[in-house]
């Protein structure tokens, strides 16, 4: 069975144009992400939460409240891409990282706050 497959110059330029399809549709998901990463700009967040007497948080912030608090304001990120990079256990400001493309993040800063 050593027969050699010899592409045909339509079988290549069915792979070529596959390729040039790929590369757009690539390009079109990082334009995407550009375009939601422009409308995060700017975008800061004060998180509420239960605290005790001395400031400490009950349970944490995590991406679930960041992403619910995007949502209240029109902006539907999946919680998945949220990464908060600090462990929140009290009242202050945080930074949470949107990853909306392997090039393409937003730092949210996040403020939490005595409910």
């Amino acid at each position: 069975t050593g027969k050699a497959i010899i592409a045909s110059p339509s079988a290549k330029k069915m792979l070529a144009e596959d390729l040039k399809q790929r590369a757009h549709k690539l390009e079109k998901i990082k334009k995407d992400a550009e375009a939601i990463a422009a409308k995060l700009e700017g975008v800061s967040l004060t998180i509420a939460t239960k605290v005790s007497s001395t400031g400490t948080i009950f349970g944490s912030v995590s991406n679930i409240q960041i992403a619910e608090a995007l949502a209240k304001l029109g902006h539907e990120i999946d919680r998945k891409t949220i990464v908060v990079k600090d462990a929140v256990k009290e009242v202050g400001a945080y930074k949470a990282i949107v990853k909306l493309h392997k090039e393409v993040s937003v730092e949210i800063p996040f403020e939490v706050v005595a409910e």
